[in-house]
């Protein structure tokens, strides 16, 4: 508990938060096992590059640049899902490989070294290093492997975007069933610039602008096709009125409801 305080008095003595900063932190801190140093990074109140500065004046380090620090042989020693998990770059190891420069975002983050420390069995030290440096330096060396696809928190990534991919899957299923029965049903609509055209049934019928209703096509029961141009609705009733048993059922079902979609008024 006196490290939280600590770091949050250099911050407050150099300026950089206020006593409200610090105690609004803890209160979140208390809910979880996030450091302060990230917290306050959450919060907006300081940057990523005032943490580092402090941490590094706290612990008694110097600020490094990861590029002059890295050293290749540590490239694979940590996945690249957990770098980026806790916000961690190995840099290099030291007594015999027994050590493991580790460059972090919150070195004092326990959560990450023990779980980096029981990842390589090795003791890490931490190091203070800048977020988009770490993120940037992650990118940049280390490499993409197999362990990065057979973990838990690609798992749950890899499930949830296939759950997206099913339910799209299924909303464009449902879409075009839908417009199948649609157009099973009622057939397709096109609107000119003079006129609106049902087609359905081996039907066209069309309504002119002028109030004129044409009816192409063939009937169930009748010989040959009709081409009937009508000068009002009326008289088209009364066509279907008298034709109705050279109709099926469904045609005449579908005439019926391309009347009632018709924009004409009655003359």
């Amino acid at each position: 508990m006196t490290t939280r305080y600590r770091l949050g008095e250099l911050l407050i003595e150099n300026g950089l938060i206020s006593q409200r900063d610090v105690e609004d932190a803890l209160r979140i801190q208390v809910t979880g096992n996030r450091r302060l140093g990230t917290i306050l990074l959450k919060m907006g109140v300081i940057s990523d590059e005032q943490l580092i500065d402090i941490l590094a004046k706290q612990q008694g380090v110097p600020r490094i640049k990861i590029e002059t620090e890295f050293d290749p042989e540590v490239r694979r020693i940590l996945p690249k899902y957990l770098c980026k998990k806790y916000g961690v770059m190995p840099l290099a190891t030291e007594e015999k490989k027994k050590i493991l420069k580790l460059a972090m975002v919150d070195p004092l983050d326990e959560v990450a070294i023990s779980d980096v420390e029981n990842y390589t069995g090795k003791a890490v030290l931490g190091i203070p290093a800048p977020a988009r440096e770490i993120e940037k330096a992650i990118a940049k060396y280390i490499p993409f492997t197999f362990k990065d696809i057979f973990n838990q928190q690609t798992y749950n990534l890899i499930t949830k975007i296939a759950s997206i991919v099913a339910l799209i899957l299924a909303l464009v299923t449902i879409w075009f069933v839908a417009n199948y029965f649609e157009r099973e049903k009622y057939g397709v609509i096109s609107k000119q610039e003079n006129a609106t055209i049902y087609r359905n049934l081996d039907l066209i019928v069309s309504f002119e602008k002028e109030g004129k209703i044409s009816l192409l096509g063939h009937g169930a029961y009748a010989e040959g096709y009709y081409a009937v141009l009508f000068n009002n609705k009326e008289s088209f009733l009364s066509f279907l009125e008298k034709k109705k048993d050279k109709f099926s059922e469904k045609q005449m079902n579908w005439l019926a409801w391309v009347l009632k979609q018709n924009p004409l008024k009655t003359s």
